[in-house]
């Protein structure tokens, strides 16, 4: 080997070395941008999963929203009051009443609906949703593959025993990955609800009661009994199922002695 080319070979990889750093100097100082101290604050105080719930692509361009002013400090559905709270204080704002929301399952089905056809595929509710509508004969129901389980950043969700997903109330920060991973989500299979609403409906077909009894053991069957003996009147049956009017609601749990079905349950977690 020529040691003298060797050497020439290395000299010029050492200048071109420090050109190109030397050219990286320069543009660095020529293109930084201040970046508003506050900002790194308020994406401090964010929880960072960039989930995409406020509408941003990440938890920093929503804290650059909120510092410009076009974003409010509780836009940060994921971070809940608390964070809104940090947010808010560290703007110098008043955030006012912050309501927490989490996902509710508007499904008892599971085990109780009766299926269409056996599946052994690829296990994955989008990828079933797509062969002939479905394993099951409800139009609503939960297929129960887990696809929303899967896509909670906060690991939140778990399928349990009976086919269907199960929440964890005091994980589930409302940041709605699950309603858009699972393909019945947006239809009503899964929706957001008040961390501390008091009953849910595990139904959301608007097939009438003879159907519905033909594919799923537990749906709402319209029978109106929850909707006579609510005190309240806080539910009502529209279009073929019960629907909770969470602003009358008090939670005195007449809605779910009375249920035929027992569709009707408990929900929310302790405010406190």
């Amino acid at each position: 080997m020529d040691l003298a080319l060797l050497g020439k070979s290395i000299l010029a990889l050492g200048a071109m070395g420090a050109l190109f750093g030397g050219l990286l100097a320069v543009a660095a100082r020529q293109f930084h941008v201040e970046v508003d101290p506050r900002v790194e604050a308020v994406a401090a105080a964010l929880p960072g999963a960039n989930c995409g719930a406020c509408g941003q692509p990440s938890c920093f361009a929503v804290a650059e929203a909120m510092v410009e002013g076009t974003t409010e400090p509780d836009a940060c559905v994921a971070g809940g009051k608390a964070c809104a709270e940090a947010v808010a204080d560290i703007l110098g704002k008043d955030v006012g009443d912050v309501k927490e929301t989490v996902v509710a399952r508007h499904c008892g089905g599971g085990v109780h609906a009766t299926a269409r056809y056996d599946y052994e595929g690829l296990r994955s509710c989008v990828s079933v949703s797509r062969l002939s509508g479905g394993p099951i004969l409800c139009p609503a129901g939960c297929f129960g593959l887990g696809d929303c389980a899967l896509a909670c950043p906060f690991d939140a969700l778990a399928m349990g025993e009976h086919g269907l997903p199960v929440v964890d109330l005091e994980k589930c920060t409302g940041c709605e990955s699950c309603v858009c991973a699972c393909p019945r989500g947006r239809a009503g299979l899964l929706g957001m609800v008040h961390a501390e609403a008091p009953v849910v409906v595990r139904c959301n077909s608007h097939d009438k009661a003879k159907a519905k009894r033909s594919y799923c053991e537990v749906s709402c069957i319209a029978c109106r009994k929850c909707e006579k003996e609510c005190p309240e009147e806080a539910i009502k049956v529209v279009d073929f199922v019960a629907v909770v009017d969470y602003e009358l609601c008090t939670g005195c749990g007449t809605c779910v002695e009375v249920c035929p079905q027992d569709c009707i349950e408990s929900f929310g977690r302790d405010p406190s």
